[in-house]
């Protein structure tokens, strides 16, 4: 059997539509260790906080260049086709980007909540001019909705923001808000996002990865974000990685899914900031959708190699490294509700 990437990105694509029940039933639960991660700075039981300078900086970088060049224009072409006359709803709308953009392409209504008060706060500046938009503060695993409210929903790399517990009840409260043949799209780290090190095109990895080891040896036994974050606060050729703490509270790079357990606390840095989040697996994913009864109908991956060209041609100033074609960071879930 091959086992080249492609193949296997596309087998992963075939048990997407093939699978009728889960692969697992049990969840695993967090180790000791992640629960004393979680309540050091920015893992909280109802989900990741920024904290106020990195909500700032999340407003005006989003997911960086490179998200920001192969995801942008995806994204706005979905809404462009699925939201006019519709009622949308924006989960973890963040500073309220795609709740402008649902109304310019002529939704009908758009609600966005955000858990982060001060997201939501930016939210209600940006959209302040739209009378079909509403902003409130609400949890993505116990929406302020009532069942089948909304005809569209798009939860974009709001998963990986939740804890375990709220994990799973954001895929039930997303099928009780839609109406029956409403639609969904979510935008999902991959577990590639967990286990690789992404850097700029010429940096050298093997420099890097000494870099990190070197790094971490500076960080204490169960950090909190900003000592993460300012242990890396120079190494601006990583695009993305992800850190978490063994069951000693020592600090190490994730390089295999195999080293953290499922809604295990994590950090991941990348071009934007270093960020708390949590870790959840390709398959507990798919998992979830199987069992809240969700129709698949595609998944997409963005960075495609045509799309990389283009990119790379247009003189970027971070030029996309093959690793993108290869293993994309994110995918695109497009699922409905029967």
């Amino acid at each position: 059997m091959c086992s080249c990437t492609y193949c296997t990105f596309n087998k992963f694509i075939e048990i997407a539509f093939t699978q009728k029940k889960p692969l697992h039933n049990s969840i695993l639960s967090i180790m000791t260790t992640s629960e004393r991660v979680s309540v050091a700075g920015g893992h909280l039981s109802d989900g990741t906080r920024y904290g106020a300078d990195k909500v700032r900086r999340f407003a005006t970088s989003r997911y960086g260049t490179i998200g920001a060049a192969f995801l942008d224009s995806a994204l706005n072409q979905e809404l462009d086709s699925l939201v006019p006359g519709k009622r949308v709803l924006d989960i973890g709308c963040g500073a309220g980007n795609w709740c402008v953009t649902a109304a310019q392409y002529g939704a009908k209504s758009v609600d966005g909540f955000d858990i982060q008060p001060e997201m939501v706060e930016l939210a209600k500046q940006a959209t302040s001019h739209l009378d079909m938009v509403h902003i409130q503060v609400g949890d993505a695993a116990d929406m302020p909705y009532d069942d089948d409210s909304f005809d569209v929903a798009i939860s974009l790399f709001v998963t990986c923001n939740l804890p375990p517990n709220g994990f799973a009840k954001h895929f039930q409260e997303l099928h009780r808000v839609l109406v029956p043949g409403g639609k969904a799209l979510l935008l999902i780290p991959t577990d590639w996002s967990h286990s690789r090190l992404y850097t700029k095109i010429e940096a050298d990895s093997s420099t890097i990865k000494s870099e990190i080891a070197q790094i971490l040896t500076t960080v204490p036994k169960y950090p909190t974000t900003s000592q993460v974050t300012e242990a890396f606060r120079n190494t601006d050729d990583i695009l993305v990685t992800c850190f978490a703490v063994d069951d000693k509270g020592e600090i190490f790079n994730v390089t295999n899914t195999s080293q953290l357990s499922h809604g295990q606390p994590i950090w991941r840095k990348t071009e934007v900031m270093t960020f708390p989040n949590f870790f959840y697996s390709d398959q507990s994913t798919i998992d979830q959708f199987v069992t809240n009864g969700f129709n698949i109908a595609k998944i997409d991956n963005h960075y495609k190699e045509d799309k990389r060209v283009i990119y790379n041609n247009s003189d970027p100033a971070i030029p996309l490294s093959t690793d993108y074609v290869k293993y994309p960071t994110a995918l695109v879930y497009h699922v409905s509700k029967p």
